[in-house]
């Protein structure tokens, strides 16, 4: 079994970097696991444990599903957390609402689907996950750091790619291998 999920990988813009090296710098004394910049992506779809015979089947229907999808724009606007600014378990940046988004991640849940796996029923909401927080000391300064974020352009994304991903979980934080590759007309 491999630990498989379908992503849009996005580069980070400079800007976007001396962005995440303040909010590292502003949030130093807390305990947040920050994503490698090489790791920043849009979640389409988690699939969990996938049969291995399966990969090359599922990787030829994604491509297919997704065949006839155009390359797009979207923007990265805004800083949030998952749960609450008391009990933050992650810290995100906001993809804005998008169609074509919406139309890839229909077309990927058809297709996974019909091997028999079901999406979470919960709404589907884009994000660029940068940080895990373990343990929040100064709830204010993360507040005041949400405030500042909350509705600020971070970069401007061009997607072209989507990509079908198994995750290696180590001590260190996950791992992804390319197992395909599907690029956008």
């Amino acid at each position: 079994m491999k630990r498989t999920f379908v992503a849009i990988k996005i580069p980070i813009s400079k800007n976007t970097k001396e962005l995440l090296n303040e909010f590292k710098i502003i949030l130093k004394d807390e305990r947040i696991r920050w994503v490698e910049d090489n790791n920043i992506h849009i979640t389409i779809l988690f699939l969990g444990d996938t049969e291995e015979s399966k990969i090359n089947e599922i990787s030829d229907k994604l491509t297919k599903a997704l065949s006839g999808v155009k390359t797009f724009d979207i923007s990265c606007v805004g800083l949030g957390v998952f749960r609450s600014v008391f009990n933050p378990k992650a810290l995100w940046f906001g993809i804005e609402k998008s169609n074509s988004l919406e139309n890839i991640y229909r077309a990927i849940e058809e297709v996974m689907s019909s091997f028999g796996i079901v999406s979470e029923h919960r709404e589907f909401k884009p994000h660029l996950t940068i940080g895990r927080a373990k343990i929040i000391k100064d709830k204010d300064r993360l507040r005041k750091l949400l405030n500042n974020y909350k509705e600020i352009e971070i970069q401007k994304l061009k997607i072209s790619q989507v990509y079908f991903y198994e995750s290696k979980l180590t001590p260190q934080g996950s791992i992804y291998e390319i197992l395909a590759k599907i690029q956008l007309c």
